[in-house]
């Protein structure tokens, strides 16, 4: 599971975060838009704490390397899934 990986393990460790928060912050930083989903309220808070740190360009480039392609996707291909209406 992606949030067991020991690299994103490893920088959540430095920034005092944890792997969901280090995952949510990739995304904010590479411009995606993110609809993190929890009905827990402690976790509601956990993902809005994502705004007080920012990733460098170093562990950026760490998380890209990360992207296993095709193989590794878990859900659906947002390039070539037919939307819902």
């Amino acid at each position: 599971m992606l949030l067991d990986d020991a690299e994103i393990g490893r920088i959540a460790a430095t920034h005092g975060k944890t792997t969901a928060q280090v995952t949510l912050r990739w995304h904010i930083q590479r411009g995606h838009i993110i609809f993190p989903k929890s009905m827990h309220r402690e976790r509601m808070q956990e993902n809005l704490e994502i705004f007080d740190f920012e990733l460098s360009a170093e562990e950026m480039a760490t998380l890209d390397g990360l992207d296993k392609g095709e193989p590794g996707r878990t859900g659906p291909n947002p390039d070539t899934m037919t939307p819902r209406l």
